[in-house]
């Protein structure tokens, strides 16, 4: 593939790259500017945003790529290189069968744990099936019960609807890998799925602690794979969550890429002990580096295990609906919606 090309990059201090593969630099003159305004000047995605504790390529505060920092003149960016010149927008993938996937570019090492759902039901030895409803944080309207998920055809279902069940109004599904299956940095952790697009869903593919070593959440982490909100049709989000970067403060550490999530794509992260990348289709749009300041700002250093699940309504889902979606309108859950899992696999890096 050759090495990154960052010649011709205007405005810059340091180069910050650690290796061939990357466009990282310390750019000047970044008052009141954005990293994503920087690399687009050169024709590039913005795949990482960072301040600079000493004009050095330290870091002092992660930042996203559409975020400024009053005052400040350097800022460090990391741009896609050149020689990926992927476009912002993920062009949409038509539905096909596994085998007629694109082949991956981005290397993996060794399978460790994978689903491919081929049974006609759910592998109880490597997911367990969460039942309750209660709002779970977020004012969420659905109980998860087990009668939400289908398994058959090489798929996972997760159907949420409009169901009257146990004082709840709607019903949906989640499932984990908590007590069977987790995983911590060196790993790479992707899931092949088409998501449902009505407003008022929220379907996530995330990551929580195995065991709360630093806390309660968010003390321990999260990471979050992908999240997608019908109300923000047309975007998916790559999220983390610590003590000091969450959304209750709204300090959480995230990235957004436009793309159609009703066609099938594959969402995943590469988890290190320096960074945590996440991925579109092996198109890297977000990045969070490990810095000082311990566990209340990197809680990454322990095992994680997966999750998948359709969330309806609340407070983040159903924003634009009122919390709550109606079960008439064809754009909410006139219909119902289901997110589609092909595939969940994790590579030792």
């Amino acid at each position: 593939m050759g090495k990154a090309q960052c010649f011709g990059v205007r405005h810059v201090d340091l180069t910050c790259s650690d290796n061939d593969n990357g466009c990282k630099v310390l750019a000047h003159g970044m008052r009141d500017r954005t990293c994503r305004e920087y690399c687009s000047e050169h024709g590039l995605p913005c795949i990482g945003a960072w301040e600079d504790l000493r004009d050095d390529c330290d870091v002092k505060e992660t930042l996203t790529c559409d975020q400024t920092v009053p005052g400040t003149h350097d800022l460090i960016c990391e741009c896609l290189p050149a020689w990926d010149p992927t476009p912002r927008e993920v062009a949409p993938r038509e539905e096909a069968p596994r085998e007629a996937a694109p082949p991956s570019e981005v290397p993996r090492s060794r399978l460790v744990w994978s689903d491919d759902f081929d049974g006609d039901r759910l592998d109880s030895s490597k997911w367990s099936i969460v039942s309750g409803g209660g709002g779970f944080g977020n004012n969420e309207r659905q109980y998860y019960s087990h009668h939400a998920i289908r398994v058959g055809g090489g798929m996972l279902r997760i159907t949420a609807q409009c169901e009257e069940y146990k004082n709840h109004h709607f019903t949906s599904a989640k499932v984990q890998t908590k007590h069977l299956a987790d995983w911590g940095p060196g790993h790479r952790v992707e899931v092949r799925a088409r998501l449902p697009q009505g407003k008022g869903t929220w379907p996530a593919i995330w990551m929580l602690p195995t065991d709360s070593s630093y806390g309660g959440w968010p003390r321990s982490g999260e990471i979050d794979i992908v999240e997608a909100v019908g109300c923000t049709r047309g975007k998916v989000y790559g999220t983390v969550h610590t003590q000091a970067y969450n959304h209750m403060k709204n300090t959480e550490k995230y990235n957004t890429l436009h793309t159609d999530v009703g066609q099938w794509h594959t969402y995943a992260i590469e988890w290190t002990a320096s960074d945590i990348k996440w991925f579109v289709d092996d198109q890297v749009y977000h990045s969070f580096d490990h810095r000082s300041g311990g566990s209340e700002k990197w809680p990454f250093d322990r095992s994680f295990f997966l999750i998948l699940n359709l969330a309806v309504g609340g407070s983040w889902g159903g924003k634009c609906v009122g919390g709550s979606p109606s079960c008439s309108s064809h754009n909410e859950f006139g219909h119902r919606q289901i997110m589609e899992v092909d595939f969940a696999r994790v590579y030792a890096l």
